[in-house]
């Protein structure tokens, strides 16, 4: 079989798909059927067969369908897989391609509904027209009522996986209708696009003509292409925002109301308009709906990084300064098991985080949002055990006692005692004391000194005090 330049198989034959399973799906063009055996290295999970009714009249076409998805890098495939049910091989035989290999539908894409009339229930997909009508009826059916954030978020992802098509695959979509899309409320991405073997390259021609959906028409029915699909989007933004009676046949863009703003506005008449170049890119679309929603438009990018210090005590902080751009979320991070974890609001940010290192390592900042991750490295830091402080012993010298004898001086013990010193005990009186104006006694005249001095005299003359008559203090 015929490899993609990534060397992956791109065709395989009827013998290898397996003991089929139940057929899960009917057409017009084509049955689905379960393939329980099959398993492909660069497909996770379960698989089906999507088999034509007819041989393709254009194998090579699908074949450049499936090596897209094969060119691509894992990041790249892995957003592609989680957004449309691409093919990834062809079915082919004797030189016919009988159908393709493409990823089984996840069950959050399904809904249990009740059938009108009988009552009874049936799993059915989860198909964008069930967003147009109005959400009382939507219930009564058993589909959800997505709130009008939720819408928001649909358009953002429908807009996003176009951009991802037009932009990164170079394709066209063509087909958007009502039933190729189905839409989610658990999860991000919220949408995912079926029928993706007809995509095309944009700019060629499709083998076989490609019809617009009923209530799907451009202006002058022009040929499905980019600005089909651009005019396509505005259609579904207009209808997903406005739910109701005739919402799935409008096309009058100022009947969004209060769903969008002003610029909003101006982009869905440009798109809904008949001028094909005027219509907003699905990048635009995207852009304009993360920032209405507070999100944020671009990968996150790390600014300036720097330390405050390169080595510490174990234990100790380094403190981290840091610049991001367009991040949700910042991680400074000091080795495994050692992280920080920093809410940011986007735009443009700045801050301090200090985070102690448990060894010498280098300390990494890590910037986080929706679409990606940047990292850069802030430098090492090496990091030592504290000093253990030991107590030094200081020997005593053993040293004699010390005796000195003092003489007394002859006649002291022949000296008269110490008079008795009365001193008159004053009254108790807690109150609060009233200001006083202390006088001392009247020292003796020091002219003439008399020995022995009477101490008793001295202190026996009591503080004079002036008192307040008034309070009787």
């Amino acid at each position: 079989m015929e490899k993609s330049s990534s060397g992956i198989t791109m065709s395989i034959a009827p013998g290898e798909l397996g003991t089929p399973g139940r057929q899960l799906g009917r057409g017009g063009q084509a049955v689905v059927i379960d393939l329980p055996d099959l398993k492909l290295p660069d497909v996770a999970g379960r698989l089906v067969y999507k088999k034509y009714r007819e041989p393709h009249t254009d194998p090579a076409s699908l074949r450049r369908i499936v090596d897209t998805r094969n060119s691509l890098d894992l990041p790249t495939r892995k957003r592609l897989d989680a957004v449309t049910v691409w093919p990834v091989r062809v079915v082919e035989e004797n030189g016919q391609a009988l159908g393709i290999v493409m990823p089984r539908i996840p069950a959050a894409y399904f809904d249990q509904v009740v059938l009108p009339g009988t009552g009874s229930k049936k799993r059915v997909l989860r198909e964008v027209q069930n967003l147009f009508i109005p959400p009382e009826r939507a219930a009564e059916l058993g589909r959800p009522k997505p709130s009008d954030e939720q819408r928001m978020r649909i358009c953002r992802d429908f807009a996003g996986v176009l951009t991802l098509m037009h932009d990164t695959l170079g394709v066209v979509f063509g087909d958007i209708n009502a039933m190729n899309e189905l839409f989610r409320l658990d999860d991000t991405p919220m949408v995912m696009f079926l029928d993706c073997d007809g995509v095309r390259p944009k700019g060629s021609v499709a083998a076989v003509k490609q019809l617009n959906a009923p209530d799907w028409v451009p202006p002058g029915n022009e040929v499905l292409s980019r600005a089909s699909d651009l005019y396509k989007l505005g259609l579904f933004v207009l209808r997903c925002l406005t739910p109701g009676a005739g919402t799935s046949v409008c096309t009058d863009p100022d009947t969004i109301g209060g769903a969008l703003d002003s610029q909003g506005l101006a982009m869905l008449r440009r798109a809904l308009g008949p001028d094909l170049g005027a219509r907003p890119l699905a990048r635009e679309w995207e852009v304009y709906l993360r920032r209405m929603l507070g999100e944020p438009v671009a990968p996150p990018r790390v600014g300036a990084v720097s330390l405050d210090r390169t080595v510490v005590l174990k234990g100790q902080s380094v403190v981290v300064e840091w610049e991001a751009f367009e991040a949700t979320e910042i991680r400074i991070s000091a080795g495994p098991g050692r992280t920080e974890v920093v809410k940011v609001k986007g735009a443009h940010e700045r801050g301090s985080t200090p985070i102690a290192p448990p060894e010498a390592t280098v300390i990494e900042v890590s910037a986080v949002n929706a679409l990606g991750v940047d990292h850069r490295s802030a430098g090492p830091v090496d990091v030592f055990e504290p000093p253990v402080l030991q107590p030094l012993p200081v020997p005593i010298p053993d040293l004699p006692s010390l005796r000195i004898d003092v003489p007394v001086p002859d006649g002291i013990d022949r000296m008269p005692p110490l008079p008795v010193i009365g001193i008159p005990q004053p009254p108790l009186d807690l109150r609060p004391p009233a200001p006083q104006v202390f006088e001392w006694p009247a020292i003796p005249d020091t002219g003439v000194a008399h020995f022995p001095i009477d101490l008793g005299t001295f202190f026996a003359d009591a503080p004079r005090y002036q008192f307040d008559e008034e309070s009787e203090r």
